[in-house]
């Protein structure tokens, strides 16, 4: 797929960016990308989502797949400051799994199939 390794980056940058506003002070991130699909993990800790936002998320996240929105939109991605960024990462992925503990570590997984 054309552009694979800077769509993965523009995934990256956006959960970063949702991390960082909802106050995560440290984030480890973990990319594998195979021949069949990138897998995508990331770690923030000490972020402040209440039940709304995070039902919001997932919601966002979990949208349908859809090659063509994502062959036309996915260079949006990163470049205002509400959540059609989270609904296009969530149609760029055929995998979504969050957790989040009561002591505010928010974990994502992510799976992509190239």
């Amino acid at each position: 797929m054309k552009h694979l390794k800077y769509r993965n980056t523009r995934i990256v940058n956006e959960l970063m960016n949702y991390c960082y506003k909802n106050g995560a002070d440290k984030i480890r991130i973990e990319v594998n990308t195979q021949k069949e699909a990138t897998e995508f993990f990331i770690k923030a800790f000490d972020v402040k989502l209440d039940n709304k936002s995070l039902a919001l998320m997932k919601k966002l996240l979990n949208a349908t797949r859809s090659h063509e929105l994502e062959e036309h939109y996915w260079i949006l991605a990163g470049d205002t400051d509400t959540h059609p960024e989270l609904t296009l990462i969530g149609i760029m992925t055929d995998e979504v799994e969050i957790k989040y503990s009561d002591e505010n570590i928010l974990d994502i997984y992510l799976k992509r199939m190239n």
